[in-house]
């Protein structure tokens, strides 16, 4: 009859518009989170599974120190000694206690900034890059645009606040652009190691050993599960990106603007598992 054939239409047509990861993603729109913008992406294809506000841009805060760690690693040789100067010492917390006029490992000072975000360590790599830090902050925009990250815009190497509050000053990205670098960086194995680390301790030249202890709570809840990277400061609020490990398929996802960050980053490695046990990832 005329009424089948056009309900039979109308079902081919849909079939061809939406496809199932796109019907997940929608269903879950809703999810409850405290955070202003969040994404969950599949880290094999790049594909978003979920999204709130996903390029509402927004301060990163210390998120900002994965891509630190990314191009410290592609520019200098891991065992290489930086010897660190009074500017990275001064950095407000969080900081591991470098000591001016000491050398340290570039591993190090890369496993103190993703460990326990120190921004002495951030900006000690920084300089050792490039001589200034607004000049490796040239360099971070640089690989960001090449990593697709169209809403993302670095002023420095720490994530902190910039000193003057305007346009051209302002330091933002979004949950899409902060889950494409962590899809990116996780690739990484000396950067998706070091996110797993719990607590560690680095020495440098003086001979002190520094205790490191990582900010991730959910290493301790979920041990190994949900890696990543935090963030906080007044304006930015908790921010985080992380990868989760504990479901079928590895998914990476980022959050901004939080009020209740273990609360949202539980929702979004959750969502994410069921998404993956219902076999919504794009293969």
């Amino acid at each position: 009859t005329w009424a089948f054939r056009s309900f039979c239409a109308l079902v081919v047509l849909s079939l061809l518009v939406l496809n199932p990861s796109d019907v997940f993603a929608r269903s879950y729109r809703a999810l409850s989170l405290s955070a202003r913008s969040a994404v969950i992406m599949d880290a094999n294809s790049g594909r978003v599974l979920f999204s709130k506000n996903p390029d509402l841009r927004l301060p990163p805060a210390s998120t900002t120190k994965v891509m630190t760690a990314m191009i410290a690693l592609e520019k200098l040789p891991p065992n290489a000694q930086i010897l660190v100067g009074k500017n990275a010492v001064n950095m407000a917390p969080s900081k591991a206690g470098l000591v001016a006029g000491t050398r340290y490992r570039v591993a190090d000072l890369v496993t103190a900034t993703l460990v326990s975000s120190s921004n002495d360590a951030a900006v000690a790599l920084a300089e050792a890059v490039s001589g200034r830090e607004s000049d490796f902050a040239q360099l971070m925009n640089e690989k960001a645009a090449k990593l697709g990250m169209k809403d993302t815009h670095f002023m420095n190497a720490t994530g902190l606040p910039v000193k003057k509050n305007s346009k051209k000053n302002r330091q933002y990205s979004t949950a899409y652009d902060l889950s494409r670098l962590m899809w990116y960086a996780s690739r990484d194995r000396r950067i998706d190691q070091r996110m797993a680390v719990t607590n560690t301790v680095i020495r440098g030249s003086d001979g002190r050993a520094i205790l490191l202890r990582n900010h991730n709570k959910m290493l301790w809840k979920t041990p190994g599960s949900v890696k990543g990277k935090t963030g906080w400061t007044f304006a930015s609020r908790h921010t985080f990106m992380g990868t989760n490990y504990a479901s079928p398929k590895r998914f990476t996802f980022a959050m901004l603007s939080s009020t209740d960050p273990w609360i949202d980053i539980k929702r979004l490695a959750n969502l994410g598992t069921v998404s993956a046990a219902k076999n919504r990832f794009s293969v």
